[in-house]
């Protein structure tokens, strides 16, 4: 064990009983799930009026006799994360910048902050990568620390401006050894662009590359029809924040010749899910800190760890599934499948798609960049694009021809996080 994981499992042991325990291996069974989660109720019905009345109509007098109850509590949404008040937060994480609910502030104390980074190692860990390994880590411009410093500072959130800069240059860069590389919104529609991002993570050499979907396919497309760089040391590719497509998954592990792994978290769940080598386009549920549901198609997800905002039902807004399912790997237990956001979708012939089919059908043709805006009717193209894509990414959707107007200036919309979605808000 080196001296950096020695420093950093001592730290999380003074801020948490069991933090190296938890920090040892992902989806590890703890204990005593009942009483954590009577221990959350409690506080989200002493913290929020009306949330405590909806559990009482619901016939819960006290607390839950079994965790076979939770589905009788009512869904938390953003709006009621908004009422649960008290306690002093050590963070506040902003969230919601593609979710169309508007945002939320997720508080965290000590030991919520202690128990995510526990958790966040015993992801690093599932993926091979060891402390003080380099790694490189994509992220759009807009989660720059100092892009967003003057916001910060205008706001006069003092604590949220020394969480971050600890978090992401004394913690990250001097500890984890984790260098970010920050890219714009250009590289959706600029091969040029997607193929410098590539080479400055190959100057960094890393051991570890963590990235978003969306940033991953544009790398992928830039070197398609031409030699793949080879990295000396990279041993796993992390992806999170977007759905990954099965088919992209596939094609990154040939061309970088590394084990791609898939993780499902959010701001307000902390990290929730972990794909294996065996489990396809199905992530293993972290169920010591985590249960999970599908209501009505939507991922229900509750977190065990977090007092001051008790997460209990929280409706994800992602379409998937989950179930306990026996993975290739030899574990058995809870599994999920993410769709991509429930409210984009389209409707065909053969029933609706998401995100994750949308990119499972399109991405191995070579095709460009696009976005379907769903309520307006058209399909966006990048600049330069050839006459025929647009009828052939409908074809590839089963779509009918002209049933999407072409608008070809590349102005795709990317939210406030920078993310991309090939299907922008509707139903169409």
């Amino acid at each position: 064990m080196s001296f950096r994981e020695k420093l950093a499992l001592k730290a999380g042991g003074l801020l948490l009983n069991g933090f190296a325990e938890r920090a040892a291996s992902f989806g590890a069974a703890q204990g005593g799930r009942l009483e954590r989660l009577n221990s959350l109720l409690a506080a989200a019905r002493a913290s929020a009026p009306e949330y405590d009345k909806a559990c009482a109509a619901a016939g819960i007098a006290g607390g839950l006799v079994s965790e076979a109850e939770l589905p009788k509590l009512p869904l938390l949404g953003r709006e009621t994360l908004r009422a649960f008040s008290g306690g002093a937060a050590l963070a506040s994480l902003e969230s919601g910048g593609t979710g169309g609910a508007g945002k939320v502030e997720t508080r965290l104390d000590l030991e919520a902050v202690a128990a995510r980074y526990a958790a966040l190692l015993s992801v690093l860990k599932a993926a091979g990568w060891r402390m003080g390994e380099r790694t490189a880590a994509f992220h759009p411009v807009e989660y720059g620390y100092f892009n967003n410093l003057g916001k910060m500072l205008a706001g006069l959130r003092f604590g949220k401006i020394v969480f971050e800069f600890f978090q992401q240059y004394l913690l990250y860069r001097l500890v984890h050894n984790r260098r970010n590389i920050y890219y714009d919104g250009r590289i959706f529609s600029d091969p040029a662009a997607a193929g410098a991002l590539l080479e400055s993570a190959l100057r960094e050499d890393p051991a570890l590359l963590i990235t978003r979907p969306d940033a991953l396919m544009a790398v992928l497309k830039s070197r398609r029809g031409g030699p793949f760089p080879r990295f000396n040391r990279l041993k796993a590719v992390l992806t999170v924040g977007t759905v990954l497509g099965e088919t992209v998954r596939r094609e990154a592990e040939e061309r970088f010749g590394a084990q791609v792994f898939n993780m499902y978290a959010s701001t307000e769940l902390g990290y929730a899910a972990l794909s294996c080598r065996h489990s396809g386009d199905w992530l293993h549920l972290d169920e010591g800190r985590h249960l999970a549901e599908e209501a009505g198609g939507e991922l229900v997800v509750t977190d065990l760890d977090n007092r001051l905002m008790p997460m209990l039902r929280y409706a994800t807004g992602d379409a998937g599934e989950a179930r306990e399912r026996a993975c290739l790997c030899g574990h058995s237990g809870p599994m999920l499948k993410v769709r991509g956001r429930k409210k984009n979708f389209i409707g065909t012939a053969g029933g609706g798609l998401y995100e994750a089919e949308v990119i499972d059908r399109v991405f191995p043709s070579g095709l460009p960049f696009f976005q379907l805006d769903l309520a307006a009717g058209k399909i966006i193209l990048p600049p330069g694009s050839a006459p025929g894509a647009a009828a052939e990414i409908l074809g590839l959707l089963d779509l009918p021809a002209g049933s999407y107007g072409t608008d070809g200036t590349g102005n795709f919309r990317l939210p406030s996080s920078g993310k991309f979605s090939f299907l922008l808000a509707g139903g169409k």
